[in-house]
């Protein structure tokens, strides 16, 4: 199951289907940690695009060894997703000082 099925399961009555593309997946850790990543989706649930980030994990008995999303996350609306994306630019630029006055790279 696709990790925003699992986010919208829940909502989602029977005969109504979704649609999701995975964007990204960012792994993260070694050792211990190396089954674990982010992943970004864009799903479609009822006439609405979502936009869901999400903290995975492969579970250590699981026997496809596939990820499956945990409640970290976000899921947005696209006028969600609009205004977090408009902030970029500012958030960069603010990272970007900090590493100057930090002296770091």
């Amino acid at each position: 199951m696709s990790l925003s099925a699992m986010c919208f399961r829940a909502l989602r009555p029977a005969g109504i289907q979704l649609r999701s593309i995975s964007l990204i997946d960012i792994h993260q850790g070694t050792g211990e940690r190396s089954g674990q990543l982010i992943r970004g989706q864009v799903s479609e649930f009822k006439g609405q695009v979502y936009i869901d980030v999400r903290r995975c994990f492969i579970p250590e008995d699981s026997p496809t060894k596939e990820f499956i999303p945990t409640k970290k996350g976000i899921c947005l609306n696209v006028d969600q997703f609009e205004a977090v994306a408009a902030a970029i630019p500012q958030i960069r630029e603010m990272i970007a000082d900090e590493k100057r006055e930090n002296g770091l790279h």
